[in-house]
């Protein structure tokens, strides 16, 4: 296996880490969940460690898939920096890391494909609309309106929890009802004043990370999208225990592949969020999803 770290030539510039095994059958761009993550899938501002998204490649890596992870604009910058990117800034890094792909000679006569987990699903998808890629993979991706799932996560914790958990879930449901009504309004807050803004709510409804544009994008819905309409093949995989999504999460995703001849659909009943095994308490990358994965991008190159 071949691991290269390169640089995507956005405004600034990423760090990525292309990895290449002996003898690939396909290429497929890597792109990260929610948060401001690095592209192993560390979140420095908050303290959060993880190696997930190196993990998957590594695995995807001994399928003969080669991967391209890149990091998010912004994860360099501590807890509470002013950012000022959107859900458009957050697609186009992701068009030129697949340019930046497309165009290694490591991987440029290779099949290309998408996979993105959770939110990051629904960012390949919306990008899959206008890149001609083989084909497309959502991993534990919401369905709908994430600012409604936010909201929706909230409104369960009052509902279900007490004390200083209920607490929270107030906070959070008031920090959503705020910035709701500045959408509504036609009211934009720069990167400063939203900081201002959200630092009273540390702890619920905002962690230092994102930005204001960024949340007016998910409230407008900007990454609802079908790139099975463009021609382009699509798996959607879902956990059946998967607790941070809308408990009728996969159902709606079932549904919505039946109905589109180039969506395939499957439930992993053991998959959790993190596309871990939740039958084990040690974490683990499931053997299963990555079988499912590897296999359904193999199928899929071989037509090519």
């Amino acid at each position: 296996m071949k691991t290269l770290d390169l640089s995507v030539p956005t405004d600034p510039p990423l760090g990525a880490t292309l990895m290449v095994p002996d003898r690939p059958v396909a290429a497929a761009l890597v792109h990260q969940g929610g948060g401001v993550h690095d592209r192993d899938g560390n979140m420095s501002a908050v303290g959060f460690k993880s190696s997930l998204y190196r993990r998957l490649a590594t695995l995807l890596g001994a399928r003969s898939i080669a991967t391209l992870r890149f990091d998010k604009r912004g994860s360099d910058k501590p807890a509470r920096y002013p950012h000022s990117y959107t859900l458009p800034d957050r697609v186009d890094d992701a068009r030129t890391a697949l340019q930046a792909l497309r165009e290694h000679e490591l991987t440029a006569r290779l099949p290309v494909f998408l996979i993105g987990h959770s939110e990051g699903g629904m960012v390949v998808t919306k990008l899959a609309e206008t890149e001609a890629v083989v084909g497309v993979v959502a991993l534990c991706a919401p369905f709908g309106n994430v600012f409604e799932l936010g909201r929706f996560r909230a409104q369960r914790l009052i509902k279900e929890a007490a004390g200083a958990q209920r607490a929270k879930g107030e906070k959070v449901l008031e920090y959503y009802s705020r910035l709701e009504r500045y959408f509504n309004e036609g009211t934009k807050l720069p990167p400063e004043q939203f900081v201002e803004f959200a630092t009273p709510y540390l702890g619920a409804g905002y962690n230092g990370w994102e930005s204001f544009e960024w949340l007016a994008g998910l409230w407008a819905d900007y990454l609802k999208a079908d790139p099975s309409k463009h021609g382009r093949p699509m798996l959607v995989v879902q956990g059946g225990r998967d607790a941070r999504l809308h408990p009728n999460n996969a159902r709606h995703w079932r549904e919505w592949c039946e109905t589109r001849p180039l969506a395939e659909f499957h439930l992993i009943d053991h998959l959790g969020h993190d596309l871990n095994d939740a039958r084990q308490k040690l974490f683990r990358v499931d053997n299963e999803m990555i079988d499912l994965v590897g296999g359904w991008i193999e199928r899929a190159s071989a037509m090519q």
